[in-house]
C-alpha cells in the first residue's frame, strides 16, 4: 500500500495492487495491540487501527486493488500471473514490486527431536488463530525463542486465560524488543529463560511435555505443558523469484520484510513510499 501511494503522489496513474487476503493491510490485521504509529501517524494505534488508516488513504487515491488473488508466476519479462475468483488472469508491468512480508520458521528448520503431536504452532499462527477466529490453541503453554511475536503472544495467551510456563532461548540475549519484554513477559510474572535449549517434545496425540537443558549449566528438564509456540525468526518471502531464478533489480523490487526483517511499521512505510516515488 505505501508503494503505490507514493507512486500515486508522484503523479503515476496505473497501478495495481494484488492482495492474497480479502482485505488489505497484510499481517496488521492480526496485531491488535498497541505500539504502532507514532513516528507515522504521530499517534499510538494498534496494528489493525494503523491498517485501517492507511487503507482508507489507498481508497481516496483511487488505486486499483484486488483482493483474493493469488500470484503464482513472475516472469524476468514482468509479467504476473494470479487467480483470482474470476480465474486465472496475467498481467504486465513496467515496474512490479513484491511486498510479500516474511513467513516463520518452523519447528521442522530447527530440526527438534521428538514426535509430531498436536499442539505446535508458530507464534504468528497462534495470533491469526485467537486474533481473528476466536479460536484458543491450548491451556499450558511453553514458548521456544524469545522473537517479538512470541513474547507478544505470552501476554495474549495470559490474558485468554491459559497459562505460560516460560520463554525459552537458545541465545544469551533477548531476540525481540525490550519493551516487549517488559510489558509482555516482567508485567506478566513470565520467566524468560536464556541459553537454554529444546531438547525434545514429548507427546502421541497431543504435545504432552517438552525436554530442555540450561546450557550453562547442563542441568536437564522435563516440563509438562499441552501447547508449544515456535517463535525463532522470520524468512523474507521471496519465493515468486526464486522460483523463476529472478534476482531483484531493475523493474522488480522487493518492500518492506520481504526485503529484510524490520522492527517498526512506521519505518517500513516511509521506505516503501520513496521506492514508490522512485518508481514514479
Amino acid at each position: 500500500m505505501a508503494v503505490a501511494m507514493g507512486a500515486a503522489e508522484a503523479g503515476l496513474k496505473k497501478i495495481l495492487i494484488l492482495e492474497r487476503l480479502h482485505r488489505l493491510g497484510g499481517i496488521l490485521n492480526q496485531c491488535i495491540h498497541v505500539g504502532f504509529g507514532l513516528k507515522y501517524f504521530k499517534k499510538e494505534l494498534t496494528g489493525t487501527e494503523y491498517a485501517v488508516r492507511y487503507r482508507n488513504m489507498v481508497l481516496e487515491k483511487d488505486i486499483e486493488v484486488k483482493t483474493s488473488c493469488f500470484v503464482h508466476r513472475i516472469t524476468p519479462e514482468k509479467q504476473v500471473t494470479f487467480v483470482s475468483p474470476e480465474g486465472e488472469v496475467t498481467v504486465s508491468a513496467k515496474n512490479i514490486v513484491l511486498a510479500t512480508g516474511c513467513r516463520e520458521r518452523t519447528r521442522e528448520m530447527l530440526t527438534v527431536p521428538g514426535s509430531r503431536p498436536a499442539g505446535i504452532f508458530t507464534a504468528g499462527l497462534v495470533q491469526e488463530m485467537i486474533n481473528i477466529y476466536g479460536v484458543l490453541p491450548g491451556r499450558n503453554a511453553v514458548i521456544i525463542g524469545s522473537g517479538d511475536i512470541g513474547l507478544i503472544m505470552a501476554r495474549r495467551l495470559t490474558l485468554e486465560g491459559s497459562r505460560v510456563h516460560a520463554v525459552l532461548e537458545i541465545m544469551d540475549h533477548l531476540s525481540g524488543l525490550i519493551r516487549n519484554k517488559i510489558q509482555c513477559l516482567d508485567d506478566f510474572g513470565i520467566s524468560l529463560y536464556l541459553e537454554h535449549e529444546l531438547l525434545e517434545i514429548c507427546g502421541k496425540d497431543r504435545v504432552e511435555a517438552i525436554r530442555y537443558r540450561d546450557n550453562r549449566t547442563g542441568e536437564e528438564t522435563r516440563l509438562s505443558c499441552d501447547t508449544l509456540l515456535f517463535s525463532v525468526g522470520l524468512v523474507p518471502e521471496q519465493d515468486l523469484l526464486i522460483d523463476a531464478g529472478i534476482e531483484a533489480g531493475t523493474g522488480i523490487y522487493l518492500a518492506g520484510n520481504a526485503d529484510f526483517v524490520h522492527d517498526l511499521v512506521d519505518t517500513v512505510t516511509k521506505e516503501a513510499e520513496e521506492l514508490g516515488k522512485s518508481l514514479a
